[in-house]
């Protein structure tokens, strides 16, 4: 192997890049798809932003445009109701019911501790996090 490198001249193994390549920089335009006629473009980026506008958000600006336009004298303060989207599931699950009520714990007598033991999962006594066991 070492008698292959010691045929070839130095100046043959090293490649260097034309000036231009060199000195390109990184913020340059990359690989992309080819650019469409100016009008489509515009149209296309014209709904690219209009789309990365968060529609969670759009209930909160209409209530606060329908509101300048009834009364201009006073600040709107748009209030959020709770929509289907902002509830939780049913069955969701939040983790294990507290062992008990209050903030001493009557076998333990630690006050203000947690209200189930943090590892033990189930009636079994299972001990991993929240119901997935961590250790086979």
């Amino acid at each position: 192997m070492s008698r292959l490198f010691r045929l070839r001249p130095l100046q043959t193994i090293i490649h260097r890049a034309p000036a231009a390549a060199r000195l390109s920089s990184s913020f340059s335009r990359g690989p992309a798809p080819p650019r469409l006629p100016a009008d489509q473009q515009a149209e296309f980026e014209r709904l690219q932003r209009e789309a990365s506008v968060s529609s969670a958000f759009q209930h909160l600006v209409n209530a606060a445009v329908a509101d300048s336009q009834a009364s201009p004298a006073t600040t709107p303060t748009p209030t959020v109701a709770a929509t289907d989207e902002d509830t939780m599931h049913p069955n969701y699950v939040r983790g294990a019911p507290p062992e008990f009520e209050g903030d001493v714990n009557p076998r333990t007598g630690e006050v203000g501790g947690p209200k189930r033991e943090p590892l033990r999962w189930g009636a079994g006594g299972d001990w991993s996090y929240n119901g997935r066991v961590t250790d086979f």
